[in-house]
């Protein structure tokens, strides 16, 4: 299971939707580049463990249907097994064995629909990583145990709802594909997932502020006008 936080930031507006909806729209909306970044906290499972993930995603959007650049992730906190048995003269049958992970990912998103309230999109994300693990010796060392590497792929569907042009919450569900990587981590890793949380555009909303104000203001002075006639 992933728990997905993301905080995006904007070069430019996407102002109101001036597109034909249809399944894989050319664009959405008038501007054809944003910047994107994102702060990713997601929840997982680590051979049945649940774990927490945390990560950052710069990137780029094109056209408001296509979404590009890299994640940086690693585990919050190291992993302990108390039941693993370690083939290592120096263990005992009580070490603890721990693990951490960490990864660098390259991802690809495809909005194929898109309204004014929904977006439904398709993410593919290729990572890069490594293992390691560590285990307790009988004076309480720790000792090295794995050093494992691994590249996987992902695939998903990825819905949101558009409560305001800043804010959506949003859903995903999809399967990671391990590869060139040992039997032990495939077995650990390969598992479907699903994800959801809040998207906050930050962008939006600053120009939610600032035309609301400008509302506010030309409200006023037609007020002062009209009790000036």
């Amino acid at each position: 299971m992933f728990f997905y936080t993301k905080v995006m930031a904007q070069v430019d507006s996407v102002s109101s939707d001036t597109t034909t909806y249809a399944f894989l729209p050319a664009s959405h909306g008038k501007k054809e580049w944003k910047l994107l970044l994102g702060l990713d906290a997601r929840r997982s499972f680590f051979s049945g463990i649940p774990v927490k993930i945390n990560g950052l995603r710069i990137g780029a959007q094109f056209r408001g249907v296509h979404r590009f650049g890299l994640g940086f992730y690693g585990l919050s906190k190291n992993v302990v097994f108390t039941d693993i048995p370690v083939q290592n003269p120096a263990a005992t049958d009580t070490s603890l064995v721990v693990f951490n992970a960490s990864y660098l990912s390259l991802f690809y998103e495809r909005v194929i629909y898109r309204t004014k309230k929904w977006e439904f999109a398709v993410p593919f994300e290729y990572s890069s990583g490594a293992i390691t693990g560590y285990f307790e010796d009988s004076i309480g060392t720790f000792l090295p145990l794995a050093d494992e590497t691994f590249n996987a792929f992902t695939v998903g569907f990825r819905t949101k709802y558009f409560l305001f042009n800043w804010l959506a919450p949003r859903f995903s569900i999809g399967y990671r594909f391990l590869f060139n990587s040992t039997k032990e981590v495939k077995l650990a890793f390969n598992k479907p997932y699903y994800s959801f949380g809040i998207q906050i555009l930050l962008g939006e909303l600053y120009r939610s502020i600032i035309n609301n104000k400008i509302f506010t203001l030309e409200k006023e002075r037609n007020e002062i006008r009209y009790e000036l006639e």
